[in-house]
């Protein structure tokens, strides 16, 4: 089992309805996870308005400095493997009134080179009703960047969106050689975390369990 890096959160810190129904998913596209906090799809804690179905996804980080966290993710998601200006749907909906800090609930993208950006909620905060919220970071033209480690310099640099173009435009206008190769949802900050209509890149958006999923083949679509 591969062990996500997810230390990284401190150094952050230092700084549409859906379209069409919800299918059973391939093997290699249902939801894994890992790490000890807890993890279950349930209607406990409400769901997103954006939502037509009763449930999000439940997640709880007791201790993280004796390593307890949850990572998410699918066989699709970890990989990608494609130039990251053709990445589409990183993005997931929150409830505001759960645990929101600078490092989490974020999604970590890993590039080929050995860079991670890291897609936090924090920086991408849009009010969707009902006490949710939405991070859209290939969507959202306003109001919305991420921060980027860079393996070779060692900095740490935050993209945001111009108005015309979104966060991850502006990373990939800037980065045109860039390959992701995969990406995963992160809680790894002590709190209770409720999230839904996550996307992680990789074609599909969870909405209501592990097995199930609406495509994504365009950015529009989730």
């Amino acid at each position: 089992m591969k062990k996500f890096i997810v230390a990284a959160a401190a150094v952050v810190a230092s700084l549409a309805v859906i379209g069409s129904a919800a299918a059973a998913l391939p093997s290699n596209q249902v939801l894994s996870y890992e790490g000890g906090g807890s993890h279950v799809w349930n209607n406990d804690g409400g769901d997103s308005p954006l939502d037509a179905n009763a449930k999000s996804l439940r997640l709880h980080v007791g201790d993280p400095a004796a390593g307890e966290y949850v990572a998410v993710y699918s066989q699709r998601s970890l990989h990608i493997d494609k130039d990251a200006e053709s990445v589409k749907n990183l993005s997931f909906d929150f409830k505001a009134s759960t645990h929101v800090g600078a490092g989490a609930p974020r999604i970590s993208v890993e590039f080929q080179n050995g860079d991670i950006a890291y897609l936090s909620a924090f920086y991408s905060n849009h009010p969707i009703g009902d006490g949710w919220a939405r991070a859209d970071f290939t969507r959202f033209k306003s109001d919305s960047s991420f921060y980027v480690y860079s393996k070779a310099t060692g900095s740490l640099d935050q993209y945001a969106a111009d108005g015309t173009r979104s966060a991850w435009q502006v990373y990939t206008d800037a980065h045109p050689d860039q390959i992701v190769t995969q990406a995963y949802l992160v809680a790894d900050e002590s709190g209770n975390y409720r999230i839904d209509r996550l996307s992680l890149g990789a074609g599909v958006m969870y909405s209501n369990g592990n097995k199930v999923g609406t495509p994504c083949p365009t950015e529009g679509s989730c």
